[in-house]
């Protein structure tokens, strides 16, 4: 008999929302779409994969001077599989095209720089590389240099060339920053993490042996300042990998932990130092893509360390309290352009190499790689950051991309803009009262997948891709800004209590739209809701008219209207305006 009435209050349940032509999911629970992953599943695919020396998190303290071959170092042992099947440290070029293809693209770099490449490139060679990073930093630059004592020696180019006994030395002797300054914890994370033995690629350099570009082709340019000095370099100072790349990326990526405000503009400057090393003549690209991964891995490592918990909290506090509310300056800010990030980033990740094996691996996240988004994606767990980078990974087959764990194949720029792809539901739950990325972030990938995008807190989440994923969105707390025509993919979409607004021109829904009495819908005069299919409202408008609109203007369409709002708000000048509610449409009018 139990369930006999079940079975009749199912029926009654589902053939009202028959009746109302809006799915039972929409009015009852939230269904992820039928595809969506399981979590077991979204599990076994992000779980880490083993390498020969294990996880390199649990194995990096082992990069010493007395571990160099791949048996013993965690570091060298990173490349086997990579630059290892390109060359051997005996000499033996096991794959001369790509090794010629290395020079050329040297050559060819070397041969076109301009002068403010020359210049940039220069200071990226004599200034420690902690400082190098510092530009990254943009409008906050000088305020870093004030408070934390930041030195270098060189801020433009010599008179003449620098004598040949000049010491291979970036800090020229002086101490980058100052631990005791203002800026001291994170000027000790930055050190912790780019300054001790564990961070060196002099290593790996002396196992691979591989002769810098200059010495093997002369159409190599190197940099006319510099030109003595280099020729005066041992012999067996090595390209692969480049040590002012690896510590790029682990002076980048450590203030991007303190300052993830710049996340995404440190990662770029860490890749342009390699760039650079490329332009001066020093490294060749294999080199600073092996850098590259190698600073990505220690940064992981020295972060996931438990005695650097207490140093890599204090750094974040330290910069949000100093740095953060310190007082910009009006200088230029390199890195401000999104697309020329985007594009140069991304154009360093392969350094137009075609791919030497299969394109269609999946993707693998190393162990521990999720910790470098920690402070980026203060609202996902640990789990949903892992997620963030398998979502984003790079193709695979690249050269310096097919490493057991995947260090190479992480794509940290396009990381920091949210998922790649919905795997399954994923529950975004953003605290506003902690301020920062907690109270407002935007993701600006073109999202795929077939999960369901919850929203839940009362921070305020930004869409900007051109999505299309297929789950749909539900909206149970906070702010959802829909940025784009497409941003809220191609399911359904519910707002249970909360706000969807509309910053798009255009927005469409392209499945069936449900507003409960607890939601609220916003928009101005200049946006427009299209729902493809039935649309049922309930709850708040809000609209928006700073400026006269036309006499009837269509502010929804729907396929077919079901409710009303019950309550609706016009803001601005012309709050005369009213609702008109017809079968297909919701206007104001005069």
């Amino acid at each position: 008999m139990r369930n006999h009435h079940r079975n009749v209050k199912k029926f009654l349940f589902t053939s009202l929302a028959v009746l109302l032509s809006v799915p039972v999911g929409l009015l009852s629970q939230d269904v992820a779409h039928a595809n969506a992953l399981s979590s077991q599943r979204v599990n076994e695919l992000l779980a880490p994969h083993k390498s020969s020396y294990g996880y390199y998190i649990d194995q990096y303290l082992l990069n010493r001077k007395d571990n160099t071959t791949p048996a013993t170092n965690p570091s060298t042992a990173l490349f086997t599989n990579t630059f290892g099947q390109l060359w051997s440290g005996d000499g033996t070029k096991k794959n001369p095209k790509i090794l010629q293809e290395n020079l050329d693209k040297s050559a060819a770099i070397s041969q076109h720089v301009t002068k403010t490449e020359e210049l940039r490139s220069f200071l990226t060679d004599r200034e420690d590389s902690p400082y190098d990073l510092i530009r990254g930093l943009g409008p906050y630059a000088n305020s870093f240099i004030q408070k934390a004592n930041a030195k270098t020696q060189y801020t433009s180019l010599p008179t003449h060339e620098l004598p040949a006994d000049t010491k291979d030395d970036p800090s020229a002797g002086l101490i980058w920053a100052d631990d005791k300054s203002q800026l001291g914890p994170m000027v000790n994370l930055v050190d912790t993490m780019a300054l001790y033995y564990y961070s060196s690629s002099g290593n790996a350099k002396q196992y691979y042996k591989y002769v810098r570009p200059f010495r093997q082709d002369s159409q190599v340019k190197v940099n006319p300042y510099l030109k003595a000095a280099f020729d005066a370099t041992p012999q067996n100072d090595y390209d692969f990998p480049s040590g002012h790349t690896t510590q790029a990326f682990e002076s980048g990526l450590a203030m991007a932990y303190a300052f993830p405000e710049r996340f995404q503009q440190l990662v770029t400057r860490s890749s342009e130092v390699g760039y650079d090393r490329i332009l001066v003549g020093r490294h060749s690209p294999l080199a600073v893509m092996g850098g590259r991964v190698l600073g990505t891995a220690v940064a992981a490592a020295v972060l996931n360390n438990s005695q650097n918990k207490e140093i890599a909290q204090k750094a974040y506090g330290n910069a949000q309290k100093v740095l953060a509310k310190s007082k910009l300056t009006q200088g230029k800010d390199d890195y401000q352009n999104y697309q020329e990030n985007l594009k140069n980033y991304t154009l360093r990740m392969t350094y137009g190499f075609k791919p030497l094996s299969s394109t269609k691996v999946p993707m693998r996240v190393p162990k521990g790689a999720e910790v470098l988004l920690k402070t980026r994606f203060p609202y996902l767990n640990a789990t949903q950051r892992r997620e963030v980078l398998y979502t984003t990974g790079f193709t695979a087959g690249y050269p310096l991309t097919q490493d057991p764990e995947g260090w190479g194949r992480l794509n940290l720029f396009k990381a920091a803009n949210g998922f790649g792809r919905l795997l399954t539901n994923t529950t975004v739950n953003m605290d506003a009262h902690k301020g920062l990325f907690n109270a407002r972030d935007t993701w600006r990938n073109n999202l795929s997948g077939d999960g369901t995008l919850i929203k839940k807190g009362t921070g305020s989440l930004k869409l900007l891709g051109a999505n299309h994923f297929k789950g749909g969105v539900v909206i149970k707390g906070g702010t959802l800004i829909a940025g784009k025509q497409n941003a809220l993919g191609s399911g359904n979409v519910k707002i249970s209590r909360g706000t969807l607004n509309l910053s798009s021109r255009k927005v469409t829904v392209k499945g069936h739209y449900a507003q409960t009495s607890k939601g609220t819908l916003q928009l101005s005069s200049n946006n427009r809701l299209a729902v493809q299919r039935n649309g049922r409202f309930a709850g708040k408008l809000v609209v928006s008219l700073n400026s006269r609109p036309a006499k009837k203007l269509v502010i929804i369409k729907v396929h077919k209207r079901l409710g009303k709002f019950k309550q609706v708000k016009i803001n601005g000048k012309y709050g005369h305006y009213h609702v008109k509610y017809t079968q297909k449409t919701v206007e104001l009018v005069h």
